[in-house]
C-alpha cells in the first residue's frame, strides 16, 4: 500500500487520532477549487483524502447547492469544518438572504466574503466598497463579518489615482487575503498582513508562482507570511493551487512543505 493510500485508509472518522497542523497557532484547510472537477464526483472520499493529509477544513462556494444533512455527515465523519464561505450577490437578495444566514449558521460560519469583482471607475469601486460595509450591518446581528478576497486586479488597476483594494480598505472591510495573488501583483504579502491586522480572518496560502506552495518558482516566504498573519489575527491559511486543477499533486506538495514549518 502506497504512502497516501496508507493515509487514506487511517482517515475518515470522528474518532481516529489526528494531530491539527497549524503554524503559528494558524489552522491549515484546503480550497476545493484546487481540484475543481475531481471533488465533485465523490465528496466523501475527496474529504476523506483531504483530513489524511493534515487539512482540517475544506472551503467552497459549492457547499451552499449541497443538501445540508448530506455535507454535514460527510464533513462530521471526516472531523472537518468549512472554513468562512465565499458568496455570489444572489445569496444575499432578499430571497434568499435568510436561507444563506441558516446555512452560515448551521456550519458555524462567521466570516463571509465575496470572492471577486471586476469594475471600471472610482465611483463604482467606492459604491461597491460601501455596499459590503453595508451588507455588513445586516449581518452583524447573527455575528457574521463580511469582507472581500482580492485577486490580481484589485492591486494591480488604478482609477482616479487609487487602487481598488485601497477603495476597499479604506472601507474598513475585513479581507481573505489572497497572499499569492498579491505576490504575482508584484506585491507585498507581509506588508499587506501588516497593514490588515485585526481584519484579516484567513488568507488564501496561494503560491506566488509555480504549481505548489513551497514549489519551484513560488516567491513567497512563507515563514514571514506565517508570523504576519498570526500576528494580524489570522486563524486560518486556505491552500489553494489552480494552476493544474486535474489532479492532487499541487495539494499533496503544499501541505507537505507546510508540515516543515511547524
Amino acid at each position: 500500500m502506497g504512502t497516501l493510500a496508507a493515509l487514506g485508509a487511517a482517515a475518515g472518522c470522528r474518532t481516529c487520532n489526528h494531530e491539527p497542523l497549524a503554524i503559528n497557532g494558524i489552522r491549515i484547510g484546503v480550497q476545493m477549487y484546487s481540484v475543481s472537477e475531481l471533488w465533485k464526483s465523490d465528496p466523501a472520499a475527496a474529504f476523506k483524502r483531504f483530513k489524511a493529509l493534515g487539512f482540517d477544513g475544506v472551503q467552497s462556494i459549492q457547499f451552499f447547492f449541497m443538501k445540508p444533512d448530506e455535507l454535514e455527515k460527510m464533513l462530521g465523519d471526516n472531523g472537518l469544518t468549512i472554513v468562512d464561505m465565499p458568496f455570489r450577490k444572489t445569496f444575499v437578495t432578499p430571497d434568499k438572504f435568510n436561507e444563506f444566514v441558516e446555512f452560515c449558521q448551521r456550519f458555524k460560519i462567521d466570516f463571509v466574503y465575496q470572492p471577486m469583482e471586476k469594475l471600471k471607475t472610482a465611483t463604482e469601486w467606492r459604491k461597491h466598497a460601501e455596499w459590503l460595509a453595508e451588507l455588513g450591518e445586516k449581518f452583524k446581528p447573527y455575528g457574521i463579518r463580511v469582507g472581500y478576497h482580492n485577486h490580481q486586479h484589485e492591486l494591480r488597476e488604478h482609477y482616479e489615482g487609487k487602487r481598488p483594494i485601497e477603495f476597499l480598505y479604506d472601507a474598513g472591510l475585513p479581507f481573505e487575503l489572497d497572499v499569492g495573488h498579491v505576490k504575482l501583483a508584484q506585491d507585498d504579502p507581509v506588508a499587506w498582513l501588516n497593514r490588515l491586522k485585526g481584519r484579516v480572518p484567513s488568507i488564501h496560502a496561494k503560491p506566488g508562482g509555480g504549481n505548489s506552495i513551497g514549489g519551484e518558482g513560488d516567491a513567497n516566504d512563507w515563514r514571514a507570511i506565517f508570523a504576519a498573519a498570526a500576528a494580524a489575527g489570522t486563524k486560518w491559511a486556505v491552500v489553494e493551487c489552480e494552476t493544474r486543477r486535474n489532479t492532487y499533486a499541487d495539494v499533496e506538495a503544499s501541505v507537505a512543505y507546510l508540515k516543515g514549518l511547524k
